[in-house]
């Protein structure tokens, strides 16, 4: 589920930890920063599992009616739909988010509040609820308002990013990413399979894993040399004046220009420009912009990057 984007900002924000130190430790900062990507997954796997508590929450809230002295069937049987969502109940069998749950020890209760309890109560205090639990039950339906739950419920809840800021040292600036690979992953839910669907692994490929370590090992490994490349296009910039961010996402960009033939030119420089506009100064992206065209048009020329096919920029 982790594109090159999102690896490409977790390595700048960790060679600039890195980079920054007074003890830059390789090992130790490899080790954060793979913690960085497996935290994204973590979470990614941590919002299935809030599906899951709200569907056991209104089982247990519907036996805790049934169990009282003074009630009403309509009062549990308001919940039902809840309880018996099918969408749910996919999610909760599904082994794949049994074995994330388990490997990276998941879990949504705290010390200080119960997320899972403030979400379900709001939710079934919604007008769309009613409207829910008292239309048809079929698996579309159910598919729909478990998009709902997410949509209108758990994505403006500050509490539940209170939760995942509070629970990691890492930047977390990568929801709404994260949120759109849960959504994509429900979408492609069936009511055939068992389980709903396959949720996405931490890597959708190797080259994708291969991609993750090597543009942080290799941008270490070669900074010395192809900063030669990049230093000989500033000669006429004060380089005190470069911003460390921007430094790096040229070391960066030039280390995946070399070192991977199979991504187009044009695609690392209009990525490496977005993620400056992002994380440095206003002016980053047109400095960067400049730069690489420069270091690019050079190493082509002297045969250091070479692209098969269609990386050339016209």
């Amino acid at each position: 589920m982790i594109n090159r984007r999102l690896i490409r900002i977790k390595a700048l924000q960790e060679l600039y930890a890195y980079k920054k130190s007074e003890d830059p430790n390789f090992v130790a900062f490899y080790k954060e920063y793979e913690q960085s990507l497996h935290k994204t997954y973590e979470q990614y796997c941590m919002y299935f599992l809030l599906l899951a508590e709200l569907k056991h929450t209104a089982f247990v809230r519907i036996d805790q009616i049934k169990n009282r002295l003074l009630k009403t069937d309509d009062e549990w049987l308001f919940l039902l739909p809840f309880a018996e969502n099918k969408v749910l109940a996919q999610i909760e069998g599904n082994k794949t988010l049994q074995k994330c749950v388990n490997d990276y020890k998941l879990s949504w209760k705290t010390n200080e509040n119960n997320i899972v309890k403030e979400l379900f109560t709001t939710i079934i205090e919604m007008d769309w609820y009613k409207t829910y639990a008292e239309g048809e039950q079929n698996y579309a339906n159910d598919k729909k308002f478990v998009r709902a739950v997410l949509t209108k419920v758990v994505y403006n809840t500050e509490h539940v990013y209170s939760f995942f800021e509070d629970s990691s040292l890492f930047w977390n600036d990568e929801d709404e990413y994260i949120l759109s690979m849960v959504e994509k992953t429900l979408r492609a839910f069936s009511e055939e399979n068992e389980q709903g669907g396959e949720l996405m692994p931490l890597y959708k490929d190797e080259d994708i894993k291969r991609f993750s370590r090597d543009i942080f090992t290799e941008t270490i490994n070669n900074w010395a040399a192809y900063n030669e490349y990049i230093a000989a296009a500033l000669k006429n910039w004060d380089q005190e004046r470069i911003a460390d961010i921007d430094k790096i996402l040229l070391q960066m960009a030039v280390t995946e220009a070399i070192k991977y033939s199979e991504i187009p030119l044009a695609v690392t420089l209009n990525e490496y420009i977005e993620i400056a506009k992002l994380y440095s100064t206003d002016k980053s992206s047109i400095f960067i912009n400049g730069i690489l065209h420069g270091v690019f048009s050079t190493l082509q020329k002297q045969g250091i990057i070479v692209k098969r096919g269609r990386g050339l920029i016209k």
